[in-house]
């Protein structure tokens, strides 16, 4: 039982690393309830102590110990910051979904100020008055996606529209913002998720099979047309925003891959950013070009609800 249950923890290690949205087994995985590969390591350590000698005790709890380790790193995805940099960050950007929340103008700046943030990427955005502009922070409204930030900012990629807060579609928005410590480019998003597939074959069942695939491409050409935004840029980027997609997802390598994903780099702990009531998952990420290092990144409460939590990254440019 215990060297079984070592090689079903490695193939579900492989299969998120390798199948994520490429194969429906392994997506279902993903985006799930990942703690339960974890319910049987105490009962058969228990059994271990209990019924085996100790002589021949030593292999299988040193089996359970690197299964525990495959399951807590490879498939819990749990962090140590061994990316973290040392000295005083020069800049703290925040990304969240708002959608769901019970947030107003006062109570974001109110948070914004309290948490020392410099930039946020909100996605589900409900300032379409562009009403925390009456707090000084510099603001643009983009139809669902918005960008709030103590410096002057300026719009790339703008299109005209009128109607805009009513806009069902989310293109991404990306902004250049100058800092003490120099400009960037930050690029928010919200990407399409192939959770809705998911949700397909939970509500039609083997006839949602076909949405799955629909979405899963769906999924993959509009990750790829916001990766498109920021290709070739040389000044220093950052994206932010609710991608809907776990690390391990082959949308998300394909097409973030190559950057650093700073709570991978330098966060701690498992860094659940969006939140179910039977379990967590983190699909909410700031990537950054190679002229970034990572401080720190952290998730927190939500002071609003909604759930989404927000992810605050603290950062260096690199001299």
């Amino acid at each position: 039982m215990v060297y079984a249950y070592a090689a079903l923890a490695c193939a579900v290690w492989f299969a998120l690393q390798s199948l994520t949205d490429r194969a429906l087994p392994a997506t279902l995985i993903a985006f799930g309830p990942r703690w339960l590969t974890a319910l049987p390591l105490v009962p058969l350590m228990a059994i271990v102590v209990a019924r085996v000698p100790i002589r021949q005790m030593a292999p299988l709890v040193g089996s359970l110990g690197l299964t525990a380790a495959v399951l807590m790193f490879g498939v819990l995805d749990f962090r140590i910051g061994a990316g973290r940099v040392p000295g005083a960050a020069s800049l703290r950007v925040m990304t969240q979904n708002l959608g769901g929340s019970v947030v107003t103008a006062s109570r974001l700046d109110e948070f914004l100020t309290r948490e020392h943030v410099d930039v946020a990427a909100l996605q589900e955005c409900p300032f379409y008055d562009s009403s925390p502009e009456r707090f000084g922070w510099h603001f643009y409204y983009g139809g669902d996606l918005c960008v709030i930030s103590r410096y002057p900012l300026s719009v790339l990629d703008l299109v005209e529209q009128e109607g805009e807060w009513q806009d069902p579609y989310l293109r991404p928005v990306r902004v250049e913002i100058g800092t003490p410590a120099g400009r960037f480019q930050l690029l928010n998003i919200h990407l399409e998720t192939v959770r809705g597939g998911v949700d397909a074959l939970r509500d039609d069942g083997w006839a949602g099979l076909q949405w799955f695939e629909h979405n899963r491409l769906d999924a993959s050409r509009g990750s790829s047309a916001a990766r498109q935004r920021v290709h070739g840029v040389a000044t220093p980027f950052l994206v932010a925003g609710d991608f809907n997609l776990p690390v391990e997802s082959a949308i998300y390598r394909n097409n973030w891959g190559d950057l650093q994903n700073l709570f991978s780099r330098c966060g701690r702990g498992f860094g659940h950013t969006k939140l179910t009531p039977l379990y967590g998952i983190r699909i909410d990420h700031v990537v950054a070009s190679e002229q970034w290092q990572c401080v720190d990144a952290r998730i927190l409460a939500s002071p609003y609800g909604g759930d989404h939590v927000p992810l605050i990254v603290d950062l260096q440019l690199r001299q």
